[in-house]
């Protein structure tokens, strides 16, 4: 019994040191996450788990809150295309929801426009990043379309790694042949079939 009672204490001493990681991680702020580096954001990832650290991440958001969801942040981190975000893309994209999951693979072709060799390097290593030449934008206008294609073009010209050349084609031979209408154009009468 006095075995016991030593054993007890213990285990709830581990069991709390255990919870520190995941107790700072459920406490981060939007203003802390907007002013953390890649390296700070994947130490988190990797002490937690990224399917825990995630599941943290956007636990509890509140539409009412005057704070922007953490999610939110995490894709515009993504979007400015440094390699040490894309890499943190990788890592959690398999665990995120619908929404998150989208918005990873809408800030991945935006993060295509500013750093093309990066998002070209990490084409093959998670299925978010083997659509960056495709179109994964929602609700976007035809004019919008049409600019981020010329952007993404642009920026794959200035990919000059012969390693990186047969992905690059495919990239450019994909974005090339992206239809730039939106569904709701294609739906949308023709000015002929008006008149």
């Amino acid at each position: 019994m006095t075995a016991l009672r030593y054993l007890v204490p213990g285990a709830l001493l581990t069991l709390v040191v255990a919870c520190i990681p995941p107790c700072l991680a459920q406490n981060m702020s939007s203003s802390e996450l907007r002013n953390m580096s890649a390296a700070d954001f994947q130490r988190h990832v990797d002490e937690e788990g990224a399917q825990q650290f995630v599941r943290r991440l956007i636990k509890d958001i509140d539409p009412h809150s005057p704070e922007e969801p953490n999610y939110d942040i995490v894709l515009e981190h993504v979007a400015e295309g440094s390699n040490g975000w894309l890499h943190v893309a990788a890592a959690i994209a398999p665990y995120t929801d619908a929404t998150f999951s989208q918005g990873i693979r809408v800030a991945i072709a935006d993060a295509l426009v500013v750093n093309p060799t990066g998002v070209l390097k990490m084409i093959g290593t998670e299925e978010h990043f083997d659509e960056a030449c495709g179109y994964p934008f929602v609700r976007q206008t035809e004019k919008y379309m049409l600019q981020h294609k010329r952007d993404a073009l642009a920026a794959l010209d200035r990919v000059h790694q012969p390693a990186l050349a047969a992905r690059k084609e495919s990239c450019r031979k994909s974005l090339m042949d992206l239809p730039t209408a939106t569904a709701s154009d294609a739906n949308r009468p023709s000015t002929e079939a008006r008149n």
